[in-house]
């Protein structure tokens, strides 16, 4: 079960936030994402990402990102999925 991230004495950011760090090879391929159902790859996790919600997404020098999803929206996004799980 995911964990969900807390901020201390940040105004910026909710505490019901989750954090999903993504690090990329060179060429661009997900190398490592947090976070990644079972039934997805990690190339294809960060693709549902970024259709779901772009505006989510930051990217770091060195071949890194990050998604800061409030809870509600990774939550809803888990439920989309549970039913491609049961096929």
């Amino acid at each position: 079960m995911p964990t969900l991230v807390e901020t201390e004495n940040c105004d910026a950011h909710k505490s019901d936030d989750v954090l999903i760090h993504i690090r990329y090879f060179a060429n661009g391929k997900v190398m490592f994402i947090d976070w990644r159902p079972a039934q997805l790859t990690g190339q294809e996790w960060r693709d549902l990402l970024l259709r779901a919600a772009p505006e989510h997404y930051r990217t770091f020098a060195g071949a890194r990102g990050f998604f800061r999803l409030p809870s509600g929206i990774y939550n809803s996004l888990l439920a989309t999925l549970t039913p491609m799980a049961a096929e």
